[in-house]
């Protein structure tokens, strides 16, 4: 009896003993998976072994200076090692009924380009369509990227960019001149805004606004103007803003945009331009200024278009405002006499269109009557002379024709108060 005892216990001493392992093997693996959790996220935060990508963005994975890997974070759009194609708008040559150009589709190949899954033209000879993006879970929960576990013998790269903004409408003084309409977007630990506008960073927008100012625009009716352009870009390739321009890059960009808008405005009458020119969105002004620059040469020295130069396609561009770049009298005197004129010219047409109106009314008018005589018998015409005749000899004052006969109205005046009896002669005494 006591040796089953003793086995038993031993057999129950062997199960606590293999649960507690279990529980500690258990306890030991959470713990690890906590650890690896932890670590991964902090090295994610750090920007070390992982990195968290914010949606709209692009990070680089680089060995020293070379690129090794893109981490984009967009919806519906990847980084494409090989050729791919990049889709934009272009104009018919038709107009909408709304007024703004008919647009259509169109494809151009790329390298290393950030493009959409899975899409490819429909218009050209069958091609491969561009691939996918890297789906995995962490990727679209989070953002979450692996970059290396060789860091930092390659890791996340670090590049200057140049900021500039528009300014909110309610920190624009009144009366500002355009250029206190910008300010860098740099700021400080307290939410400043900062004098140095380049900064170190460690990702790109996908699609950003860029504000350009345009000075000393001479139009043909030789006003000087200013002009303040907010323009929208995508990211095509990333290589040249980053590892090729660097920091001369947004340079380059507002040089290539303010030689176009020159090059049309100047061709352009200032008053016409700011009263009958289209300068909004999708407007007549960005399609014909400066939307060719994204194909054709904004530089000398290659001739490329923005997309095949700098990477980056010009989506939109508007004139935000539009100043006189010399405020004196003559300029503004000048100006005014222009609208004066004009509105002196607007107003002597009009004038002459309610004159030429009346003469119209009053030709038709006779004519009218005149043509009305000529098709009257001459019956009709002796009747209306003979009833005027004797209606002039006459005390009646109204003529009437009604039905198959004629009746005449009379009105007379009323009759004349008898003059009062005469007074008897007195006799006298």
């Amino acid at each position: 009896m006591f040796p089953i005892i003793v086995l038993l216990a031993e057999l129950a001493f062997l199960v606590i003993a293999t649960l507690l392992q279990g529980i500690l093997a258990g306890v030991a693996m959470l713990f690890a998976i906590g650890l690896t959790i932890v670590f991964f996220y902090y090295a994610a935060k750090n920007k070390q072994q992982a990195s968290f990508v914010k949606q709209g963005t692009i990070e680089f994975v680089v060995a020293g200076e070379t690129l090794i890997d893109v981490l984009e974070n967009i919806d519906g759009w990847h980084y494409q090692k090989k050729s791919g194609w990049f889709p934009y708008q272009k104009r018919t040559g038709r107009m909408n009924p709304d007024g703004t150009p008919e647009l259509i589709d169109a494809w151009i190949k790329v390298e290393d380009g950030i493009v959409p899954d899975q899409k490819g033209p429909t218009t050209t000879p069958p091609t491969k369509p561009n691939g996918k993006s890297r789906g995995s879970f962490l990727k679209r929960k989070f953002g979450f990227f692996w970059v290396s576990a060789l860091y930092p013998l390659r890791r996340i790269y670090i590049f200057p960019v140049t900021h500039l903004r528009l300014k909110s409408e309610t920190a624009i003084p009144q009366d500002a001149k355009l250029e206190e309409w910008l300010e860098s977007s740099v700021k400080d630990a307290n939410g400043q805004t900062m004098n140095s506008d380049t900064t170190e960073e460690k990702f790109l927008l996908w699609r950003f606004p860029r504000p350009v100012l345009v000075r000393n625009v001479k139009f043909t009716d030789l006003f000087e103007v200013n002009i303040l352009i907010l323009a929208y870009f995508q990211i095509v390739s990333t290589r040249p803003l980053v590892f090729e321009y660097r920091e001369k890059f947004f340079l380059l960009l507002e040089k290539a945009l303010q030689a176009a808008a020159i090059d049309y405005l100047r061709k352009k009458e200032y008053q016409k331009f700011i009263t009958s020119g289209t300068t909004g969105h999708q407007s007549e002004f960005f399609w014909d200024a400066l939307e060719k620059i994204n194909w054709v040469g904004t530089t000398a020295e290659s001739g490329r278009g923005l997309v095949k130069e700098f990477g980056v396609y010009l989506q939109n561009a508007w004139v935000v405002q539009i100043e006189l770049s010399r405020q004196d009298d003559k300029a503004r005197t000048a100006l005014k006499a222009q609208e004066i004129a004009r509105l002196e010219g607007e107003a002597t047409k009009t004038t002459a269109k309610a004159q030429a109106e009346a003469i119209k009314t009053v030709a038709e008018a006779d004519a009218e009557a005149l043509e009305k005589q000529k098709t009257a018998s001459s019956e009709a015409i002796l009747i209306a002379k003979l009833r005027k005749e004797a209606l002039l000899g006459t005390k009646l004052s109204t003529l009437v024709e009604g039905g198959g006969s004629s009746r005449v109205t009379v009105s007379t005046p009323p009759p004349p108060t008898p003059p009062p009896p005469p007074t008897p002669p007195t006799s006298s005494p």
